[in-house]
């Protein structure tokens, strides 16, 4: 009986993973399928949901990046600037902060990892004319600056490192400070190199809010400004397509501009999905 619950058992467990797929990857087949297929194919019915190989084509991948009004070679590299950059300096302050919170002598500790924790659970657009305000006031509207600033760095990022950081043993913080090294060169040179699947948790987290990120570079740039981001073109031309009648709307060329901005996204889990997840399931939650 018990060999028979563990075949039931997985058996379901494959049941459910096998529906979890389904639901979660047909959106994206859906978009592969409308970016490789003309216009006329998408609008006849019946629907052809598997094409032919001969309807295949990647004709609107070259319409999206020679289009002269959207500029999406300039949307992609200003969103990919905003994404490393997010990612370079929420791993470099997350890492700082979360070390000196686990290692150091913080007055006020739990105080500090308090204030964290709350606001994680505030929204970012709670803050936004505030940010606005203190941003437009330093001079740095409609700069890059302006726009990775609050972006820089982030309270899930410091809990994730602190928490991973908290495993490291004291003895060998203790014995590098009695070998002579500063506490810079102990959190580079020692505790970073432990810490590869939180800094990966914290990288991929904050690529995919630089990449993603739509609303604040919005709202800090003008709007005639030329630093555009990909997602700010791609609701343009969302806009402009689908103003007409729905028959007129260039769903391929759409769907093409959605992939081409979700691939990056995509690339970045496959090959760092192993230490992402290591990260939260490891270093997140030691005590």
């Amino acid at each position: 009986m018990t060999g028979n619950r563990k075949i039931f058992g997985a058996m379901g467990i494959g049941l459910l993973l096998l529906v979890g797929m389904v639901l979660f990857g047909f959106p994206l087949y859906w978009m592969i399928r409308g970016a490789v297929i003309s216009q006329a194919l998408w609008l006849k019915e019946p629907i052809v949901w598997i094409p032919a190989w001969a309807d295949v084509h990647l004709t609107e991948f070259a319409n999206a990046f020679l289009h002269p009004e959207y500029r999406l070679g300039r949307g992609i590299l200003n969103s990919a600037i905003i994404a490393l950059a997010t990612m370079f300096f929420n791993v470099l302050f997350s890492s700082m902060a979360g070390f000196a919170l686990a290692k150091m002598r913080v007055p006020g500790r739990r105080f500090w990892i308090m204030v964290l924790l709350i606001t994680i659970m505030i929204p970012f657009e709670s803050m936004m004319v505030s940010l606005y305000l203190i941003v437009a006031r330093m001079g740095m509207a409609d700069t890059l600056a302006g726009i990775l600033l609050p972006m820089s760095a982030s309270a899930f990022g410091v809990i994730i490192m602190w928490r991973f950081f908290q495993g490291v043993p004291d003895d060998l913080i203790e014995a590098a400070l009695i070998d002579g090294a500063d506490w810079g060169t102990i959190l580079f040179k020692i505790a970073m190199p432990l810490a590869t699947p939180a800094i990966a948790t914290v990288a991929v987290f904050n690529f995919l809010a630089g990449w993603e990120s739509f609303v604040w570079p919005m709202l800090i740039t003008d709007p005639h400004s030329r630093f555009d981001v990909l997602q700010k073109i791609i609701a343009g031309a969302t806009f402009e397509s689908t103003a007409g009648t729905s028959g007129n709307t260039q769903w391929p060329f759409l769907m093409a501009m959605a992939l081409i901005a979700v691939m990056p996204v995509l690339v970045m889990f496959i090959f760092g999905h192993k230490y992402f997840v290591k990260g939260l399931t490891s270093g997140a939650i030691k005590g």
